[in-house]
């Protein structure tokens, strides 16, 4: 285990107890998660078979003796992340590697064959949430970058140009701290507390009317106790016939939830990977307290860089 790992404990941040799941554009299931021993040998695979040698700074090294100590070396001296595809293995890696004790640089690397679908993003964000609860300060990145779909994929995802955008050897940076009272505020300062929901026996026609008067785009389901066991959301009433029956005929019950407690760091990648629209908020007890969609999310930077107040002062 390497000297990085061990200072800052890994095995307590968010990626390893509960590695990430999206969908490409291709809607292809990818899961992201730290590379551990049963990994490395489908990673060694991936820059062994699936890259083209010398193809970023002299890199992957053309012989096969030389990747194979190459990729050992990364596994050894860095944090290591990688996206997997359930039928194929690895198909991108995202590592993090010492330069002091708050600075680390960054390497990218996808699956030819998997490029522009997204995961290059998602392994970016993971990568930047890992260091953050690593505690670092800055993310650094320099390198031969021709592709200039990779320079607005880190641009996009927060870094900043350090030299030239348009040159090809680009040196890039993320300040973290920037970032760490952003990612630190609670979904419970930004959620709404005032929460419409529906009743499982309720008619479809009643839900159509509070969608219709209020313009929402889904409605949390709960029963007696205030749980949240199932939602129901607009596309759910597009059929027609599906108005003369019951809520708890339609409802979704497997729903996303997020603990107020979280941060809003955890709400972003939700909203990025799964495509909600809204997301219940339950406390210890599971017991439903607010909802918080994307327009929260956007009215905290809008009090917080138009109007310089945080929910705090407003």
């Amino acid at each position: 285990m390497n000297s990085l790992v061990k200072s800052l404990s890994l095995k307590e941040t968010t990626i390893y107890s509960f590695p990430y799941t999206f969908l490409t554009r291709r809607s292809e299931p990818i899961i992201i998660k730290p590379v551990d021993d049963k990994i490395c040998p489908q990673l060694m695979n991936m820059y062994l078979h699936e890259l083209p040698r010398n193809s970023f700074d002299g890199l992957p090294p053309i012989r096969d003796d030389r990747c194979r100590t190459w990729v050992q070396g990364m596994v050894e001296r860095g944090v290591n992340l990688v996206a997997l595809s359930v039928g194929t293995g690895v198909v991108g890696h995202a590592a993090l590697f010492p330069i002091s004790e708050k600075v680390s640089e960054m390497l990218l690397v996808v699956d030819p064959k998997y490029q522009n679908l997204g995961i290059g993003t998602q392994l970016t964000r993971c990568i930047i949430q890992l260091a953050n609860e690593l505690c670092l300060e800055k993310i650094w990145l320099y390198g031969e970058m021709k592709d200039q779909n990779a320079k607005h994929v880190y641009k996009k995802c927060g870094f900043e140009y350090l030299s030239p955008h348009y040159i090809e050897e680009v040196e890039m940076v993320f300040d973290l701290k920037r970032y760490q009272k952003t990612l630190d505020v609670k979904v419970s300062q930004i959620m709404n507390k005032n929460v419409v929901t529906l009743d499982r026996n309720s008619s479809c026609l009643e839900a159509l009317d509070i969608f219709i008067r209020h313009n929402f785009g889904a409605l949390p389901v709960i029963d007696e106790e205030s749980s949240v066991i199932g939602i129901l959301s607009e596309t759910d009433l597009v059929v027609e016939t599906n108005l003369n029956l019951r809520v708890g005929d339609i409802l979704t019950m497997e729903v996303v939830t997020v603990h107020e407690g979280s941060n809003i760091e955890k709400l972003i990648r939700l909203f990025q990977s799964m495509r909600l629209r809204c997301i219940p908020v339950i406390n210890d007890e599971k017991k439903l307290v607010g909802i918080v969609g994307r327009k929260d999310i956007l009215s905290y930077y809008y009090l917080k860089f138009r109007l310089g107040l945080d929910f705090e002062d407003a």
